[in-house]
């Protein structure tokens, strides 16, 4: 059984449509007008295709396929809001695609035993009380306080709210997600298919490093204390430290400010951030304490920002992904993923599985992203074929 490509290619142009600024992207974050066009879009198309469909009190949006289990559910899904200046692709095809699976199913007048849900969950990208917003209230992982429930009230959710839209586990079989790889392993080994085993871990720091500000052309360079150049130092050194420790480790300093900031004065302080992703904490951990025993000499101070749990994801839905891209002829190749998603809360109630198709350049969270239309097919190939695999077992 396939998917119809052109249909899927249609729908996803025509979402791609909602919130574009020529030149800029697309801008359809959650809680904003071109959201809440794009859901509209979304729960029509569901409809047209015969779902059922429904809106939870937060505004998760779920259409459902009834199997002979009424009760008991294949999830897919993955979200439709987007970065600021995002492409059409990231979120979008794991709903769209889903979306398109269960139509092939209704064109081959295939009765599923389980029900087949398709959801888009809201902010996946990011909001005020932050990322996975949708799905961390759908499976009961969203911690949240006077501060989130104040935010909350103002884009008109209430703690009633979070109650009524976290989801009974029991009624799921597993969750699925379709989703481009968003860097550049598939698209430079030219595979079809990646076979996610996990969702790395992410640690995040606040730094700073201490110096002496000073008149920049009266002070000689062998009396500065350039907390610029000491941090410097620092970034190197992680950059080394990382390589050494090896994949899947990553780190980034992606946020640096120096003080005061102006261009005759020697910076006497020195803000960035750090970020470590990788499969093991453990690995984290030693690679923080090799950049801390690195710079004991470079007046480093470090605050933990926090810590996302790394994910391993079901061996059993990886096993029947690996048989659909044997089945189907596709290449594929085992991967973990260096993004977080909708996947990682799923993963802690119910069992999950990814499938992911090349980037094209590795391009993503950019107007640029792209992946080819061949390759979409093949992934929502691989995904109905998965789900018919769950759907006989």
């Amino acid at each position: 059984m396939k998917i119809n490509k052109e249909r899927l290619k249609n729908n996803l142009l025509d979402l791609s449509k909602i919130g574009y600024v020529e030149g800029q992207g697309i801008r359809r974050e959650a809680f904003t007008a071109a959201y809440t066009e794009a859901s509209e879009f979304v729960k029509d198309l569901m409809k047209s295709a015969g779902l059922t469909v429904y809106e939870d009190p937060v505004g998760n949006i779920f259409g459902k396929y009834e199997g002979k289990q009424k009760n008991k559910s294949i999830l897919l899904g993955s979200h439709i809001d987007t970065v600021p200046n995002g492409g059409m692709f990231d979120g979008s095809l794991g709903v769209l695609g889903a979306l398109e699976c269960i139509q092939a199913l209704k064109d081959n007048n295939c009765q599923s035993n389980y029900s087949i849900e398709v959801g888009a969950f809201i902010g996946e990208e990011g909001t005020q009380v932050g990322g996975t917003f949708g799905s961390r209230i759908f499976t009961g992982e969203f911690e949240y306080g006077k501060n989130e429930l104040d935010y909350l009230s103002t884009v008109g959710i209430s703690e009633e709210d979070l109650i009524k839209s976290k989801r009974d586990p029991s009624t799921l079989k597993c969750y699925l997600e379709l989703h481009i790889e968003q860097g550049n392993i598939l698209n430079t080994e030219d595979i079809s298919i990646g076979l996610v085993k996990g969702i790395v871990g992410i640690a995040q720091y606040n730094a700073c490093v201490t110096g002496k500000a000073n008149h920049a052309g009266t002070t000689p360079m062998h009396l500065r204390d350039d907390a610029l150049v000491k941090t410097s130092k620092i970034i190197t050194n992680i950059n080394n430290i990382v390589n050494e420790l090896g994949s899947p480790l990553v780190g980034t300093v992606g946020y640096i400010k120096a003080h005061p900031g102006a261009i005759n004065v020697i910076p006497g302080k020195v803000e960035f951030t750090i970020e470590l992703r990788d499969m093991e904490k453990e690995k984290v951990e030693k690679a923080m304490e090799m950049i801390m025993e690195s710079s004991k000499d470079l007046d480093l101070r470090v605050e933990p920002l926090g810590y996302e749990w790394e994910v391993n994801l079901d061996q059993g839905i990886q096993k029947l992904i690996e048989e659909s891209c044997k089945d189907l002829n596709y290449s594929y190749k085992y991967m973990y993923s260096g993004a977080g998603h909708d996947a990682n809360p799923l993963s802690k109630i119910t069992p999950t599985g990814m499938i992911f198709i090349p980037s094209k350049n590795g391009i993503s969270h950019s107007p640029d992203e792209w992946s080819d239309w061949d390759d979409v097919e093949k992934g929502a190939n691989v995904l109905l074929n998965t789900i018919l695999k769950i759907d006989n077992k």
